[in-house]
């Protein structure tokens, strides 16, 4: 038996904007599966971000169901936004441990331990925010979000702004730890490459509702609806040969995204 979603949302109508005004979210439905990592992608104004701050009860619901962990971690677009800037990078990462009611001593060794695994070394974690580099901040604010090694954390265009090295730098770090932990993760981008590079399904949203879900390498080479294929065509071509190209590109995502490409249309092919 399969075990049950770590998070789960149904059928959810969302106006943020208050009653009078259009729904954002129009009937989106979807869940997140214990160590999965999901992507939601899709053109601005689709809904992730209003999906996000659902899922985290910033938004009440005008209708639909959410089933989600009471403690779930947040990894913001804008790290900063994270950090006490007065404080020291490692008491912020202890925070969320002491707040748990973890012990003065227990929290920081923790909070070391998970800073030392994300290369962040002791003269940058004795740093302020603002004196890290943003790949450094990025990195402190995965720390932040896992301390806790919580259910589920959702993630909001973590690697925006950053070249693409240091963007899958950030997410082999990510994926690594949330899985060893095994945190479940809903990682909202604008870029298919992130998609690729860290997505273990992906979805796409359209006018509110989620109209495809699917590994990347079938959406790559397979895509269903106008959406995606939209979406594919401003990243790469469509057939399967450009796009296994196109994944197998240096600084573009990681090998195993084009590995993926490749399983896609061998499965194809038995199936034939």
């Amino acid at each position: 038996m399969s075990p049950a979603p770590v998070m789960q949302l149904d059928g959810a109508i969302v106006r943020p904007g208050g009653p009078d005004t259009p729904p954002v979210l129009k009937g989106c439905s979807l869940s997140v599966n214990p160590g999965e990592i999901v992507v939601m992608v899709g053109a601005s104004g689709a809904g992730k971000t209003t999906a996000l701050r659902t899922i985290a009860g910033l938004l009440q619901m005008e209708e639909g169901k959410l089933r989600a962990p009471d403690h779930i971690g947040w990894l913001p677009q804008h790290p900063l936004v994270t950090f006490d800037p007065r404080w020291p990078v490692i008491r912020s990462v202890e925070e969320p441990l002491r707040l748990a009611g973890a012990g003065r001593k227990e929290a920081h060794g923790r909070a070391l331990k998970l800073l030392e695994s994300l290369k962040i070394s002791r003269m940058q974690w004795e740093l302020r925010p603002v004196a890290l580099s943003g790949g450094q901040l990025r990195r402190a604010a995965i720390a932040r979000a896992l301390v806790t090694a919580p259910p589920l954390v959702l993630a909001d265009e973590p690697t925006a702004g950053l070249d693409p090295i240091a963007a899958i730098g950030l997410i082999d770090l990510f994926r690594d730890h949330a899985r060893k932990m095994k945190t479940g993760a809903l990682w909202v981008t604008h870029d298919l490459g992130v998609a690729s590079a860290v997505a273990d399904r992906v979805l796409v949203l359209a006018d509110g509702r989620v109209v495809e879900a699917a590994r990347m390498g079938r959406l790559a080479t397979n895509p269903r609806t106008d959406t995606t294929r939209k979406l594919l065509g401003s990243w790469m071509p469509l057939d399967a040969a450009s796009a296994r190209r196109q994944l197998a590109k240096p600084g573009s995502v990681p090998a195993n995204a084009a590995a993926w490409i490749s399983e896609e249309i061998d499965e194809q092919k038995e199936g034939e």
